[in-house]
């Protein structure tokens, strides 16, 4: 499963309330400086592609990549999805978006620690094990599929190196799976979760345009996007802005970018059959995009900015 792992001690020693959804780590209340909540780039994580993924398909393309530009401007955004992981077990941020072991490893690392996964937006699914068509020891690759899903070949993902949610529930009434209480909450917790349908076809139709306006618009100008935000939520603290004015200029720091298509020469705006029809070329062709999609997002949240200035003065 795919979720978020937060760290109670911080969240208390910052007066930050429990998240329970994806939309409460790209909440005003998480605006802070310095941040306390960490994500990584796609472009150098796998599980947090697919966490961006999922968040896009759980929302819709407009409204996921709202939540997607709060989120990381909340963040403070990471390198790899271990370094998320080591943050909120190590207290830097009080909340990482994780893939499900990442949390567990986190939990036995720090007790304080806790995996969520926000229900009915993410997706929870199992490891496929497969028996090869033509397989030339077909009878020992059945018996081996057998140990696996036994309680005996289960045991493997309860060591606390591999820390992997067993599909077996009977692993649980081994001395070894006794021993691992904290798997067996967290395996429970699951069986309420609701799942959202995930498109695998989709999410591959748009990964790499997904992953390189994530990594131009969101990581790149991070340190911008950042200071606006903490800018823009302070002035609405400060009564210096309207809650009207403040919703506004969010919406425009929030929206989909319009850009010239280096491919075509027309103005085009980010949509999702955009992002499908030109991933191949996106793949082949990232640095245009990157430099184009990173100057765009540079002159709308100064635009932001700027209007904010006139109005607080």
């Amino acid at each position: 499963s795919f979720g978020f792992t937060v760290n109670h001690d911080k969240l208390l020693q910052l007066g930050l309330p429990q998240p329970k959804k994806w939309e409460d780590l790209a909440s005003e209340v998480f605006a802070m400086e310095p941040p306390a909540v960490g994500t990584a780039d796609p472009t150098k994580s796998t599980s947090n592609t697919r966490i961006f993924e999922i968040i896009l398909q759980a929302f819709g393309w407009e409204e996921g990549w709202r939540i997607l530009t709060l989120m990381a401007a909340n963040a403070r955004i990471y390198d790899a999805s271990d370094a998320v992981r080591e943050g909120v077990i190590a207290g830097e941020i009080a909340v990482g978006t994780t893939i499900d072991f990442y949390g567990y490893i986190a939990m036995k690392a720090n007790p304080a620690c806790e995996y969520v996964v926000p229900s009915g937006q993410s997706i929870v699914n199992a490891d496929p094990i497969a028996l090869v068509k033509n397989a030339p020891h077909k009878e020992a690759a059945q018996a081996f599929i057998l140990w696996v899903l036994s309680p005996e070949g289960q045991k493997i993902w309860l060591d606390p190196s591999i820390n992997r949610m067993p599909i077996n529930p009977e692993v649980f009434n081994t001395p070894e799976g006794k021993q691992r209480s904290d798997l067996k909450k967290a395996y429970d917790s699951l069986e309420s979760v609701s799942a959202i349908p995930f498109n695998d076809t989709l999410a591959l139709e748009t990964e790499v345009t997904m992953q390189y306006y994530f990594k131009a618009t969101l990581v790149d100008t991070h340190d911008l996007l950042h200071s606006v935000w903490i800018q823009l939520v302070e002035a609405k603290k400060s009564g210096k802005i309207t809650d009207e004015q403040f919703e506004s200029l969010k919406n425009k720091l929030t929206e989909l970018l319009t850009f010239k298509d280096p491919r075509t020469g027309q103005t085009v705006k980010f949509t999702l059959e955009w992002a499908k029809e030109n991933n191949e070329y996106v793949k082949k062709n990232p640095d245009d995009y990157l430099r184009i999609w990173r100057t765009a997002a540079e002159q709308k949240y100064n635009e932001v900015l700027n209007e904010l200035k006139s109005i607080t003065g």
